[in-house]
């Protein structure tokens, strides 16, 4: 008997496995993102000067899948996904003069603030989750983990300031790169051909990422975990067209260099949002194909 065990269970296993069917493909499409967290607020009254817009990014890679029986099974992608999303400022704030690229700690001038940045942060997104079918339509959940790649920032801002006596508009775009951009007068990728008022200071039109801070210590974080929940449309036995929803877990960015934007009373030095939480939230739109 106990020989017959011995030949028996080898041979069960291996027909489980064979009954096993594996299956690989690939899935591309689009990513709108934002961000969800706390907002930079009025200390004073219950005014929001900061809110979170969704933007558009993309997705594209390899998708597996084992399924154990006709219903039930996993998966897992390997792809290339951007997260991020569009953050609008108006309100009370600030803005660094700087004498030359070395300078770190410059001149602070006071005023209001209206920006609008795009950030796009680049991932390798690894989600694994399990599926049900019924029928075409496929539902699955599970979890990500997410390593990102590149981090960048664009836009433009508005400063309206009565510092030189006389009301003035500070105008300027943002090209940055939040993995690689120095910190400071650093920043500053080409000055305006007009000086300020009553001064021959040249202002900067054009800035990188740390420009208003005096340390180029990373804002975003490398890793990024979420939870997922889907579905998906099968058109035929490989074609389909699906939808996801990724809910970031893991607080998107670093207190030490997650500058606040707000100056209420315009005196004081830089200041850092250590407390608060940034999480992504990301929804796919996807076209694929499973072989």
């Amino acid at each position: 008997m106990r020989h017959f065990l011995l030949l028996i269970l080898p041979l069960a296993f291996s027909l489980s496995i064979s009954a096993q069917e594996f299956s690989g493909g690939f899935r591309a499409g689009l990513n709108f993102i934002s961000f969800s967290g706390d907002q930079e607020m009025s200390s004073v009254t219950d005014a929001t000067y900061e809110t979170f817009n969704r933007t558009t990014g993309f997705h594209v890679g390899a998708t597996f899948a084992l399924a154990f029986t006709d219903l039930v099974g996993i998966k897992a992608d390997l792809m290339y996904s951007q997260k991020g999303g569009e953050i609008r400022y108006e309100g009370p704030s600030y803005f660094y003069l700087y004498a030359n690229q070395d300078d770190l700690e410059g001149s602070v001038i006071f005023g209001d603030r209206s920006s609008e940045y795009d950030v796009v942060n680049s991932f390798i997104d690894i989600p694994l989750t399990a599926y049900y079918r019924l029928g075409p339509l496929e539902i699955e959940g599970g979890l990500s983990a997410a390593f990102m790649v590149n981090s960048r920032v664009s836009g433009g801002a508005t400063y309206n300031t009565n510092t030189f006596g006389i009301d003035n508009d500070i105008v300027f775009n943002v090209d940055g790169n939040y993995f690689q951009d120095r910190a400071g007068g650093g920043g500053i990728i080409s000055r305006s051909s007009t000086p300020l008022p009553r001064t021959d200071v040249f202002p900067p039109d054009v800035i990188s990422a740390y420009y208003n801070s005096n340390s180029d210590e990373k804002l975003y974080r490398r890793l990024d975990f979420a939870a997922v929940i889907g579905l998906s449309f099968y058109l035929n036995n490989g074609l389909f067209i699906g939808a996801r929803y990724q809910h970031g877990l893991t607080d998107a960015t670093l207190g030490e260099n997650d500058l606040r934007i707000t100056n209420e009373d315009l005196v004081g030095g830089r200041e850092f949002n250590t407390e608060d939480t940034d999480n992504s939230r990301v929804i796919q739109a996807s076209v694929g194909f499973r072989f």
